[in-house]
């Protein structure tokens, strides 16, 4: 690997660490520092702002998830396309396998900086999981649907950072795994009350 190559990559891993320890508005010039860089401004010679390192945090962890997720959803085949739970565990399992024991605590502090529109993958695993999911919640108002698979990933973020601050890795908290998805199961399937129908 280059020098240049290297120091990006000390300056990714830094800015995952902190962001997850300290949130997202931590100095630039600390996650230098704890990249090992000396020029305090290091982080803006490889991203132009906050946004732009948050996006490629993001893009070195996503594309790894996106082909187990695709791999997920191409086995279980057109039947499983109605089963809340088998939709899920595409979601989550592969956020438990990422090499990272703090990538869930960074998407939950760093959750203002995520892109909501999840249209704008094409042949995104993660879209088309989001879309089949939506198609399960009990109501036909498009909007009470949106909101809920918005929640949908703010739950699931908030539930796997806890899991990784309580337990080093969420990998090894099986049991604890299956509580996730069937928490973020009701969440997803409860009745959508009257009033946010009729709003």
């Amino acid at each position: 690997m280059r020098r240049g190559q290297q120091a990006r990559t000390a300056i990714l891993d830094a800015a995952e660490r902190l962001i997850a320890e300290r949130g997202a508005q931590v100095p630039l010039r600390d996650i230098a520092q704890a990249a090992g860089q000396r020029n305090n401004s290091a982080v803006n010679y490889y991203f132009r702002n906050r946004q732009e390192l948050i996006d490629a945090v993001v893009q070195r962890r996503l594309q790894p998830m996106e082909r187990e997720r695709r791999l997920m959803l191409d086995a279980l085949g057109p039947a499983a396309g109605h089963d809340v739970h088998a939709l899920l565990r595409v979601l989550v399992l592969p956020l438990t396998t990422v090499e990272s024991d703090c990538y869930a605590q960074f998407l939950r502090a760093a959750a203002v900086y995520l892109p909501t529109d999840t249209d704008s993958a094409e042949d995104s695993a993660w879209s088309e999981v989001l879309d089949r999911l939506a198609r399960m919640i009990p109501t036909s108002d498009s909007f009470a649907r949106r909101r809920r698979v918005a929640a949908l990933g703010t739950a699931m973020f908030a539930l796997l950072a806890e899991l990784e601050r309580t337990a080093g890795s969420p990998s090894n908290c099986a049991g604890s795994l299956d509580e996730v998805i069937e928490m973020l199961a009701a969440m997803l399937t409860a009745p959508v009350p009257a009033v946010a129908a009729a709003r």
